[in-house]
């Protein structure tokens, strides 16, 4: 009996492969600065669902902003991904002085001041510009950096993405495993560099913070990880420029006062991180990932009204 879902999952995979290894004989130039806006306008066009998942998100984010403006912000967001994707495409040709001349990195100091103490340092990142280009950009410094991830869906897609972000020494733990908090802390132990992203609501511990004026369930790993270490944390977002070009940011150390309640601490830091997030979401939103569905979970005392 016929297997549907395998075979189609199969074709994702292959579609993929073809496409990535096309892309390779494409000017850099050419396919992220002309081929993505095409690609970008096409998604946007078939993308049916994550086009009204965007929409619903800006209107509760942005009431003032007009159906012209949320259309033409929704175009942007998809052109951005369709960036994005030819750029990770375009990793396995992307030396280290190819990447420095498309990305700086800003407040380099910061980092190299945590990474002296010795006790591992936690980046808290939101999937905002391209986060894959901030990685390879941190990881270009010569620090060992350890991504946290989710595993794709599709196993050979999941290899795919894990093998590109090798090829720029990024190391990835998924979050599923169950040796996942072991690797996390030898890792820091070690003095290196763990990266998350906090700015989904995933199948995760977390925490309910404000965003954007309302309820968000929100990872706290880090911030659990950060109360039970030394390690600093220090914000980092990709900044796109232009057509060619990213920033990648480095702020922080992040703290705040002990409460003398754990939880609630680990509470107040969630927050601290999420609302430095957001104020860059707000500065560029084009260049977040609004067709995720950010408030689908609820607080209890919502769902009981």
């Amino acid at each position: 009996m016929l297997n549907f879902t395998k075979i189609r999952r199969r074709c994702y995979y292959y579609g993929a492969l073809i496409f990535s290894k096309a892309v390779l004989f494409i000017p850099y130039k050419l396919s992220v600065g002309y081929f993505s806006k095409f690609f970008g306008v096409l998604a946007y066009l078939v993308a049916i669902d994550g086009k009204n998942i965007a929409k619903k998100n800006i209107k509760r984010c942005f009431p003032q902003k007009t159906d012209s403006e949320i259309r033409k912000l929704i175009i942007e967001i998809f052109i951005n991904e369709a960036k994005n994707f030819f750029e990770l495409a375009y990793f396995p040709k992307m030396d280290s002085k190819f990447l420095n001349s498309i990305s700086t990195v800003e407040n380099v100091d910061l980092l190299k001041k945590s990474l002296k103490k010795g006790n591992g340092v936690l980046l808290v990142s939101a999937h905002a510009g391209n986060w894959e280009i901030a990685a390879a950009s941190i990881s270009a410094l010569g620090s060992p950096l350890n991504v946290v991830a989710k595993k794709i869906y599709i196993d050979e897609l999941n290899g795919m993405l894990v093998h590109y972000r090798a090829k720029k020494n990024v190391k990835v733990i998924l979050k599923e495993r169950s040796d996942t908090g072991i690797k996390l802390l030898r890792a820091l132990k070690r003095g290196e560099i763990i990266a998350l992203l906090i700015d989904q609501d995933t199948n995760v511990p977390g925490v309910f913070v404000d965003f954007f004026g309302q309820k968000a369930w929100t990872p706290s790993g880090l911030a659990v990880m950060a109360l039970k270490s030394k390690a600093d944390i220090l914000l980092v977002l990709d900044q796109r420029v232009d057509k060619y070009n990213h920033k990648t940011i480095i702020k922080g150390p992040l703290t705040i006062e002990s409460s003398g309640d754990f939880n609630t601490d680990v509470k107040n830091l969630t927050q601290k991180a999420s609302l430095i997030l957001e104020k860059h979401i707000k500065q560029y939103p084009s260049q977040w990932v609004w067709f995720h569905d950010r408030w689908k979970t609820r607080p209890k005392e919502e769902n009981n009204k």
